[in-house]
């Protein structure tokens, strides 16, 4: 499985090639920000909690609402299970410059924040909010672990982050929330991507995340939810697109990888003729 870091590569396609269409990404912090002044006053007229403890809810809250406005693009009200479970399990624990008391609240900070949103705006309450907020004991683990690699030689670190990073993608799949790297014909996707494949891998996802959503209501087992998913996948790579002039997304991303490919040994040649 790979290692990439997901959202380290979503800002790339918010540049002159992003989509004219596409969300208004700080109207998407705007509405959050609002709902956190909300949540706020909710906590501390509704739960009667002291203004700190409340502060510290509402920073992991805004974390949340940035990370999904900026790497999702969409509004908390529109979080899927994947979103919540790749926050909470890895994005925050890598990103977050909380204190550590701050950091241990988190679950219980979104769960509030959940149903905050759900008192004040009706958002639906699925059963997976609470099964991914209530695993507090994998949370802290995940925590403990992945802060325990600081100080290590580099070759200590790389290895231990890549075994914290596979656990992650092993639970995602286990629920059938992790795209496959697979992307057939003997391709996979990379861990290290230009443009436009980190945005046509973030297009897969999307799709990948509302089929099965969508699957989940039909009563299919995880397996064959699976398979039917993988099939709609590799449809989805050979058919050609309009915005991509009419290449399939397997077209697109063979043509910049052998892009960067010709620009790698151009520099490789610059250099031996200096």
């Amino acid at each position: 499985m790979s290692t990439y870091d997901e959202d380290d590569r979503l800002p790339a396609q918010n540049g002159d090639e992003e989509d004219a269409e596409g969300p208004d990404i700080q109207g998407l912090l705007d509405t959050g920000y609002t709902q956190l002044d909300g949540f706020v006053e909710w906590l501390e007229r509704m739960l009667e909690m002291d203004t700190r403890t409340a502060q510290q809810d509402c920073f992991n809250a805004e974390s949340f609402v940035d990370f999904l406005a900026n790497n999702q693009r969409k509004s908390a009200l529109d979080a899927s299970e994947y979103d919540l479970r790749w926050f909470v399990f890895s994005h925050y624990i890598r990103k977050s410059i909380a204190d550590r008391e701050t950091q241990l609240r988190l679950p219980g900070s979104l769960l509030r924040f959940f149903q905050y949103l759900h008192a004040a705006f009706k958002m639906d309450h699925p059963d997976w909010i609470a099964a991914t907020l209530e695993d507090q004991q994998f949370f802290e683990q995940r925590l403990h672990d992945l802060q325990s690699l600081a100080g290590e030689d580099e070759a200590v670190w790389k290895s231990g982050f890549r075994d914290w990073c596979e656990e992650i993608e092993q639970d995602l799949d286990m629920r059938c929330l992790w795209l496959p790297n697979d992307m057939g014909e003997g391709m996979e996707w990379g861990e290290q991507m230009g443009w436009r494949e980190a945005t046509l891998r973030d297009d897969a996802n999307r799709l990948w995340q509302s089929e099965r959503e969508a699957l989940l209501t039909e009563g299919l087992s995880f397996d064959a939810m699976r398979d039917h998913l993988v099939v709609s996948n590799l449809f989805w790579l050979d058919t050609p697109q309009k915005r991509l002039e009419d290449f399939s997304p397997r077209q697109t991303i063979r043509g910049e990888r052998a892009e960067q490919r010709l620009l790698l040994e151009s520099d490789d040649g610059a250099s031996d003729d200096m």
